[in-house]
Order: C-alpha cells, then sequence, then structure tokens
C-alpha cells in the first residue's frame, strides 16, 4: 500500500472520530456508583439552528461543548448555568466546558443576533439523575 494512501486512510478515520460525540465509559468506585462521565459534543451553530438540538448528560459529568459556526456571527448562552461565548465566522472552535447540573432541562440559546430567525435558534440540554 502506498504511503500516500495510508495517510489519507488514517486522516479520514482521525476526521470521523473527531465528528462524534465522545463519551468516556464509567468507572465503578467501591460502592458500585458510576463515577462521572467525560462528555465532549461537537456542535455546530447555523442560521437559525445548533445540532444537535439536543444534548443529553448525566448530572456530574464533565461536558465540554465545541462550537463552531457554518455562516455568521452566533453565540452560546445557558442562561440558568450563566455560560455565554461568542461564536464568530468562520469556523473557528470555540470551547466550553462546565460539570453537569442538577437534573433538569436548559435552553441553549443563540446569544449574537444572527436574523430574522435569532429567537428559534436554540438547542436544549437535559441533564438525567446520576444513578445510585
Amino acid at each position: 500500500m502506498s504511503m500516500s494512501r495510508t495517510r489519507r486512510q488514517i486522516s479520514g478515520a482521525v476526521l470521523g472520530l473527531a465528528a462524534a460525540v465522545a463519551v468516556a465509559e464509567p468507572a465503578l468506585t467501591g460502592a458500585d456508583a458510576p463515577a462521572p462521565r467525560e462528555v465532549v459534543v461537537e456542535m455546530i451553530a447555523k442560521r437559525f439552528a445548533f445540532l444537535p438540538e439536543q444534548v443529553e448528560v448525566v448530572e456530574g459529568d464533565e461536558v465540554t461543548i465545541n462550537v463552531r459556526s457554518a455562516d455568521g456571527t452566533h453565540g452560546l448562552e445557558i442562561g440558568k448555568l450563566k455560560l455565554k461565548k461568542a461564536v464568530p465566522r468562520g469556523g473557528e472552535v470555540v470551547t466550553l466546558s462546565f460539570r453537569a447540573p442538577a437534573p433538569g432541562r436548559y435552553v441553549i440559546r443563540c446569544s449574537e443576533y444572527c436574523g430574522r430567525g435569532h429567537d428559534d435558534m436554540t438547542s436544549v440540554l437535559v441533564v438525567a439523575p446520576r444513578p445510585q
């Protein structure tokens, strides 16, 4: 197999892995309680939606959302968690990291006016209770 073909196959595999949502397997502690997971979400902001439209995690998970814009300037805000980041045009990755809060639904909104559909540009963070 040629060296350039091998590089293309490796590059394709790396890109395929990078596009996925990664979740580390929980470890069991002495009491068989699952440890917090590390959850990485790749998110796209585009007029007038976030993809994915819903992010599901478990209370206490270490969450990282890597968001990039597919078109213009946007923002990502989770108001109840007091988290907010600008997402510039051009595809630059912006990272938002936090520990998943108490169980519930947390609205993710675009915090930068991006056009007539701006108010409809939402996603949701769904936090499930930690298993006992």
